[in-house]
């Protein structure tokens, strides 16, 4: 389940989409695009259920990092 959203995102670390996260298991994997914070609430709460999470840190440096390639420095 892909969050790309700006929903949990700093300052409103809080707010979620509105899914049915009782119904999350150790099957799913959620994704957030956001990485600040590093664990917002969506992937907290698919966690606590089992998912596997993953923010989105590492397609933030993977972006800059091709766009250095394209772009050049």
């Amino acid at each position: 389940i892909i969050n790309c959203t700006p929903l949990g995102t700093y300052p409103n670390i809080e707010t979620r989409p509105e899914i049915p996260y009782q119904e999350i298991t150790e099957k799913h994997l959620l994704y957030d695009l956001t990485y600040n914070p590093e664990i917002t609430t969506f992937l907290r709460l698919g966690k606590e259920q089992g998912a596997t999470i993953k923010n989105g840190l590492q397609m933030l440096a993977l972006q800059a990092e091709k766009s250095w390639e394209i772009w050049g420095a």
